[in-house]
């Protein structure tokens, strides 16, 4: 009796994170994410606030987006905190861990929204009439509404099950992190509602953004494809009957600069126009001249801005496909039980996690097409070549904003 009550508490040991080395290595990537995310997004923040070209509608969820990550960093010296001490929680208060462990889980659902509400919006602003565009995201109140909803879905999915008692956000002794704590309650029942609440986490937060995601940017794909046929075929077209006038040495024009074939070619691709328009209503008080402009040069600047739009939405494809990357290993964690083998995976697809909190600004530095151009003045402090700048920026002239220029 006395050999199989010395066993019987131990047939199935819980696996704990208790690798210092590890610890450590894991902090020091934390931390790292720490100093790039609070830098990062703190400039994708600061110039929208500097330049009115960024003041779109578009870049509303692209802030909110930053700011959710620039949340996730700032309390990220919580979980390094935890991971660094030898054995438990350092304070008495375990306030400032739960609290990190609230803004993850919340954040992890705002990201998800706020990107398939990005991918909404460009579907709309690239495939649709501009007055479908004006309607839904011409009014401040619906935006602001929108962005409010980000928050509340994800913020009540997290935050009920632990008022309810089902769930507790703090410190994890298993992983020695800031995450969901153990609950002191060890009914049957219990067991059965903290796998319900993770079904509800799971189901609540992925798949309705994840549809929603790949149906949009399917829809872009394929609109921007028959875009592109239709634009190879009206230029075959516009060749063909080139040749032809030449061969007859004749010259049709429909204007006084324009030509024919010029017109004809952007003829055949209808919502060209109603990108151009919605992006000039987009920028704030973007100025449109009144004076006529030549054809050709309204052929150029129409091209131009819908291969921007074009630019754009590839930019935040790129953020979405980081974002399913860095959250992969955590989802399959989620839907199989951490107590299994994948147990010692699960602080390195968390840190995994974490890393896409401070990658989307260097996407934008690299690929978008407004944001790196206002990075690159702010970062070399030419505040006057910012493009558009706020009116209380312009106001300031030569003056500068740092000590440092």
């Amino acid at each position: 009796m006395s050999v199989s009550s010395s066993v019987a508490p131990s047939p199935t040991p819980s696996w704990e994170f208790d690798s210092y080395g590890q610890r450590l290595f894991i902090a020091f990537v934390i931390f790292c994410i720490f100093i790039s995310g609070i830098f990062g997004n703190g400039l994708v923040i600061i110039s929208v606030f500097l330049s009115r070209r960024l003041r779109n509608v578009t870049n509303v969820f692209v802030v909110n987006l930053a700011f959710a990550d620039f949340l996730v960093c700032l309390f990220s010296p919580a979980t390094i905190i935890a991971l660094v001490s030898p054995e438990k929680w350092p304070f008495r208060s375990e306030f400032f861990c739960s609290a990190a462990s609230m803004v993850v889980y919340v954040t992890i659902g705002v990201s998800l929204y706020n990107l398939a509400s990005i991918a909404i919006n460009r579907y709309i602003l690239i495939t649709r009439p501009v007055e479908t565009y004006q309607f839904i995201f011409g009014r401040k109140y619906v935006v602001i509404t929108w962005i409010v909803l980000l928050w509340l879905v994800p913020g009540f999915l997290v935050i009920l099950p632990v008022v309810l008692g089902i769930s507790k956000l703090g410190y994890n002794s298993k992983y020695h992190s800031c995450s969901d704590a153990e609950v002191d309650v060890k009914s049957e029942n219990h067991n059965e509602l903290e796998k319900l609440y993770d079904a509800v986490l799971l189901f609540g937060l992925f798949p309705i953004p994840t549809i929603v995601l790949i149906v949009s940017y399917w829809k872009i794909y394929k609109h921007v494809l028959r875009h592109s046929k239709r634009l190879e075929a009206s230029k075959d077209e516009s060749e063909a009957l080139s040749m032809t006038n030449e061969s007859k040495g004749t010259t049709r024009t429909t204007d006084d600069t324009g030509n024919l074939s010029e017109s004809n070619s952007y003829a055949s691709l209808p919502r060209s126009n109603g990108i151009e328009e919605t992006e000039s209503k987009e920028g704030a008080e973007a100025k449109v001249p009144k004076k006529k402009k030549k054809t050709k040069r309204k052929k150029t600047v129409k091209s131009n801005l819908s291969r921007r739009q074009v630019e754009i939405t590839k930019n935040l494809f790129y953020v979405l496909c980081a974002f399913l990357v860095c959250i992969t290993p955590y989802l399959i964690l989620l839907v199989f039980d951490d107590d299994g083998p994948l147990a010692p995976v699960a602080p390195y697809a968390a840190c995994c996690l974490m890393i896409n909190n401070c990658i989307n600004w260097i996407i934008y530095a690299t690929k978008h097409p407004h944001f790196k151009v206002v990075f690159r003045c702010i970062l070399t402090c030419k505040w006057r070549e910012i493009p558009e700048p706020a009116d209380w920026l312009r106001d300031r002239g030569e003056g500068s904003l740092c000590p440092c220029c």
